[in-house]
């Protein structure tokens, strides 16, 4: 096979997801993997995830991206200025709220601040 250095970053993150994988993970943690990655990788890399998940091993997803938290996540906790400022379910919250709570604009939020 070809060295990893040569791979491309889709096909990087998606060895180090089947690493995971061969290696019945437990936690798994991943900063914005698809930052740089084109449409197909991207794809690639959200359903490793997904399968990682799916094999019971919890996945802490750092991303930016919110259509792709929504896509992968089962829970979304939000930081702000580096401290956790709400968890949501996924199914009981939507892009709105999430970036209200990133932005600071939600009520909790404002709320959160002027106590600190």
């Amino acid at each position: 096979g070809a060295p990893v250095g040569s791979l491309s970053g889709g096909q990087r993150q998606a060895v180090a997801i089947c690493r995971a994988l061969n290696l019945n993970a437990r936690l798994v943690i991943m900063d914005e993997p698809t930052a740089a990655l084109a449409v197909a990788e991207t794809r690639k890399v959200l359903a490793l995830t997904r399968r990682l998940a799916g094999r019971g091993c919890a996945v802490v997803l750092i991303s930016h991206n919110i259509s792709e938290v929504f896509e992968v996540a089962d829970r979304i906790v939000v930081f702000r200025r580096g401290r956790k400022v709400a968890e949501r379910l996924a199914a009981e919250t939507n892009h709105e709220e999430v970036v209200s709570l990133i932005t600071g604009a939600h009520p909790d939020v404002r709320a959160l601040e002027k106590t600190n």
